[in-house]
């Protein structure tokens, strides 16, 4: 659920995109080519080629993540100036390229405009994949395949997106899919994995129609993403809703949402003010909320202990986080939250002085004075913090099918009680409950349900979740 750490979103997308843009530079410089990192740098490779009418091809590869083929929009301000936009993960690489065209000198810029600097050179054999993904499609597809977009007029956003279509007769049941935290592209690429994809292209198959699409302010959807919440999300979702009720292909009376944890949030958001949702799939939904914010906590000192922090420092940061939590959740003016993070900080500074500097380091609190919390207070993370699942479960009224991995270790499967809890407080019996052994918060089976496994796996959906989905799915559909 974490919607923050948006340096971890660079490793999520796909697709491809051309520009029609000239270079222009001085002699035996050319913006054709591989250009890779220096050694000892952020891992990164921009591939780029030039076709027959002058339009270049770029690409942007991360092999340390097995993130391949990350579309770029390549933009050329002067004779030698490059931006490489990577438009699907709001960031970008911009600088200049050197007199000699061995070399680039700039800076990498995340989601939040911050950049560090980056050279890169010219390479002739940059990393290959070495991952298989062999559940990712390969065109062409035994379906249709359109692109698409709709809009959501009351916020003014329009999302792009893929309608996928069975060849077979229609009208079809669809299911419209809403992607996990941290802006997300239509495909849902996250560590190597085009999750979204995978499932699409599964469903479609099967015989249901699916929408996907990119998330506001990320890959071609307008709006701001940063500065959005649950609630804007869910018009999201309900402008998708809408849009596939005006598709001829589609069964009006039989659309579904298919949401993944965060959209797992937004899924029963959208069906518990919506008729027209006729049944919903939610994957690791958050069910319970309570003030101890375990699972959330969980991401960051699962993160800690991966650099080799001790428990205290862990406990330690842990403590400092909750109590952060607990006055956002719990304090409606934003001065006045200000105000007593800024004292309950101020109270820790004699623990934090125990630590040693690299312990400090190792759970990203170097200094109380330096620390920097306001972005805990954006609209989007402090909808995360308020979010209460029992509430919004409990007015879901349609069918839904809850799953959940035993190895999550993003969402305690203790969640999954919680769901199951809220629908029947709601008076909803039209509900299915699975808890899947040994597989982790992606749905992929795993070992241990590290995050730091899901690249590592070249399972990206369980076949087993995928069968279970449409199989629920298309019973639906018949009633």
């Amino acid at each position: 659920m974490n919607r923050l750490k948006n340096i971890t979103i660079i490793f999520l997308l796909a697709a491809l995109i051309s520009s029609d843009l000239a270079f222009s530079a001085q002699p035996n410089t050319s913006i054709v080519g591989n250009w890779m990192s220096k050694p000892g740098q952020f891992n990164i490779v921009f591939r780029v080629s030039k076709n027959e009418d002058g339009s270049f091809n770029a690409y942007t590869d991360f092999p340390n993540e097995e993130a391949w083929d990350i579309p770029v929009d390549l933009i050329l301000p002067g004779s030698m100036d490059v931006r490489f936009d990577i438009y699907n993960i709001r960031c970008a690489y911009e600088g200049k390229i050197s007199q000699n065209g061995l070399s680039i000198n700039g800076k990498f810029k995340g989601p939040d405009g911050g950049g560090m600097p980056l050279v890169l050179e010219r390479v002739d054999n940059p990393p290959v994949r070495t991952s298989k993904r062999p559940q990712e499609p390969k065109k062409p597809y035994p379906y249709k395949e359109e692109i698409v977009s709709f809009e959501n007029r009351l916020d003014k956003v329009t999302l792009a997106g893929t309608l996928t279509l069975p060849e077979s007769p229609g009208p079809y049941p669809a299911v419209l899919l809403l992607s996990g935290s941290g802006g997300s592209d239509r495909d849902q690429l996250i560590w190597g994995h085009r999750s979204f994809l995978v499932l699409s292209d599964y469903l479609t198959r099967q015989g249901i129609a699916v929408l996907r699409y990119d998330d506001r302010g990320v890959g071609r959807s307008t709006g701001n993403y940063d500065a959005s919440t649950f609630e804007d999300f869910k018009r999201d979702a309900l402008a998708g809703v809408e849009y596939l009720k005006t598709r001829p292909e589609i069964d009006a009376k039989k659309i579904g949402l298919t949401g993944h944890s965060e959209g797992a949030v937004i899924g029963p958001l959208a069906a518990s003010e919506s008729p027209d949702v006729a049944f919903m799939v939610i994957m690791a939904a958050p069910g319970l909320m309570s003030d101890d914010f375990e699972g959330l906590i969980k991401q960051w000192t699962d993160s800690y202990r991966s650099k080799g922090a001790s428990q205290k420092a862990i406990t330690f940061k842990a403590s400092v986080l909750r109590n952060i939590f607990y006055t956002i959740r719990h304090e409606d003016d934003l001065n006045v939250a200000k105000s007593k993070i800024k004292n309950l900080l101020q109270k820790a500074k004699p623990e934090l002085a125990k630590l040693s500097a690299n312990e400090r380091k190792k759970i990203e609190l170097e200094s109380i004075d330096t620390f920097h919390f306001d972005w805990m207070l954006s609209p989007g993370f402090s909808s995360v913090l308020r979010y209460n699942p029992e509430t919004t479960l409990m007015k879901v009224k349609c069918p839904v099918l809850a799953l959940h991995g035993d190895r999550d270790m993003q969402i305690p499967k203790e969640d999954l009680k919680g769901v199951e809890a809220a629908l029947k407080a709601g008076g909803n019996l039209q509900y299915t409950i699975k808890e899947f052994s040994g597989m982790n918060h992606l749905f992929q089976t795993a070992k241990t349900g590290s995050p730091s496994e899901y690249a590592k796996i070249e399972e990206t959906i369980s076949p087993i979740v995928l069968n279970i989905m449409s199989d629920w799915i298309l019973k639906q559909a018949s009633k």
